[in-house]
């Protein structure tokens, strides 16, 4: 407006012939940059370095990485900084002080405050929609699906295998790129406080409290401990944002009353039916489950094969309240495969026979116990038979005879045609089983390549599952790899 007068212009004109060179980056390029720019902003070290990820395990070292020296129960990290630097770290960050790489190292005081400080400003600068996931079991298998199911609708990043400590988690964060569209990180615990210093850098508009089971129960004076332990997650789910719960666990009423003091929405999964998400129908064939879910009023079919029911239903309704097209995830659960350690059913050729091997053998607690057994139960019984492998479940305190003992009851209601044990503890599960069902102690790994060489037939199924220390996830790794 000019003098009262209306005058129209196109400013798209004038753009139109300006001759303007727009820089593009590649989303790797921008990855670098951002992550040169945060080094800078704590360290003060004017370095110029294209890097990604960071890793304290200097066999696991890819190329670029950033190589942080810890102080482990054995050996300090700075012994392998040399072999970080020739299998392709870009540089190392350390408390260490020595002139002998140069400027390929840059010292800090303190190694976890740096790795904190890394991921905290990560996490600040990432545009992905943040989620997390604690509980006391099935907490990576959980991740596991519902990262498969994300990738359908963008980038996804999840914690590397369970990286879920004080390390392995900011760790994780550190991975986050420009390109990602959502973000899922494990949480887990030993004891009270450790999931609110994580899930502070996590800052998640979502979480998932899986259930709540006796894992460290040692440190615990009773089982309310733990759900008020790993009901701190609650404490740190952003503004407005989200719980999903399992309805079906004893503590579902404890966190949801915390949750809505926080003014959180909370979502419930489970096979109560006053859950918002729960299965209507469920019917089997052959070695395939069909289900009908209904998730708010809505119902959903799908087909699975061996995954867990509340891993189904915790990872659909954290789709459904991401406002997701559940209609693209249904081959997903059709045709997935459990990991390693988790349910991962494989194919055997050993002592001359063909056999189907259960991996259950990353760990044990009473809950994660119950859940594999129930899980293997469901496996149709065919012209085979079913078998476990049976190690202590450790880091139960005074609790523990009491958790082995009630197992049995456990395996004395399931299809489980032998059980052989490995370890002290679980000679209490064994004098408890019903005596059909009771197979050989082993002291050797030895005594169990013997028995099971005369026991196991072509076509059965053998499940392993115990706490790492009793040693039978080596066992079981031998036994995939053919050794």
């Amino acid at each position: 407006i000019y003098k009262n007068k209306i005058i129209k212009i196109s400013d798209s004109n004038i753009i139109k012939k300006l001759k303007l060179k727009i820089k593009k980056f590649t989303k790797k390029k921008q990855n670098y940059l951002q992550n040169t720019k945060i080094l800078k902003e704590i360290t003060k070290n004017p370095v110029e370095k294209n890097f990604h990820g960071i890793a304290i395990d200097s066999r696991l070292i890819k190329k670029d990485n950033i190589f942080l020296t810890i102080k482990g129960k054995k050996r300090h990290g700075k012994k392998f900084i040399s072999q970080a630097i020739n299998k392709g770290a870009k540089f190392v960050i350390s408390s260490y002080k020595t002139k002998k790489y140069g400027k390929k190292l840059i010292s800090v005081k303190n190694e976890l405050q740096f790795l904190n400080k890394f991921a905290s400003k990560k996490r600040d600068s990432s545009l992905a929609k943040i989620l997390a996931i604690t509980g006391s079991a099935g907490k990576t298998s959980l991740k596991n699906l519902a990262c498969e199911l994300l990738k359908n609708f963008g980038a996804t990043l999840s914690s590397p295998k369970s990286y879920n400590n004080k390390y392995g988690v900011p760790i994780s964060l550190s991975l986050l790129e420009t390109k990602h569209k959502y973000g899922i990180f494990e949480v887990g615990m030993s004891k009270k406080g450790e999931i609110d210093k994580l899930t502070k850098l996590i800052k998640p508009e979502i979480a998932i409290i899986t259930n709540i089971g006796e894992a460290h129960i040692e440190n615990f004076k009773n089982l309310k401990g733990i759900a008020s332990a790993k009901g701190e997650v609650i404490n740190n789910i952003k503004k407005n944002g989200t719980i999903i719960l399992n309805r079906d666990d004893k503590y579902f009423d404890f966190l949801m009353k915390k949750a809505k003091l926080k003014k959180l929405k909370v979502v419930s999964f489970g096979l109560n039916k006053k859950a918002d998400v729960y299965p209507s129908k469920i019917r089997k064939k052959g070695q395939n489950n069909f289900i009908l879910i209904k998730i708010r009023g809505k119902t959903f079919r799908l087909e699975y094969k061996n995954i867990n029911i509340h891993n189904i239903l915790a990872s659909l309704s954290l789709l459904n309240e991401l406002k997701l097209d559940l209609s693209k995830v249904s081959k997903n659960f059709r045709n997935y495969l459990p990991s390693e350690g988790r349910g991962k059913i494989h194919n055997i050729k050993r002592y001359k026979k063909f056999f189907k091997l259960v991996d259950e053998s990353y760990n044990a607690n009473p809950l994660s116990t119950k859940n594999a057994i129930e899980t293997f139960n469901s496996i149709k019984k065919g012209k085979f038979k079913k078998y476990l492998l049976l190690g202590d479940m450790l880091e139960l305190g005074k609790n523990s005879e009491f958790f082995h003992k009630n197992l049995s009851k456990v395996i004395n209601n399931s299809d489980i045609d032998k059980v052989f044990i490995k370890g002290v503890k679980s000679l209490i599960t064994y004098k408890n089983l019903i005596k059909s069902k009771r197979g050989n102690i082993f002291q050797q790994e030895e005594d169990m390549d013997f028995t099971l060489n005369n026991i196991i037939a072509n076509n059965d199924y053998l499940m392993i599952k115990g706490s790492n220390a009793t040693g039978l996830n080596n066992f079981t790794r031998k036994m995939i790899r053919g050794y």
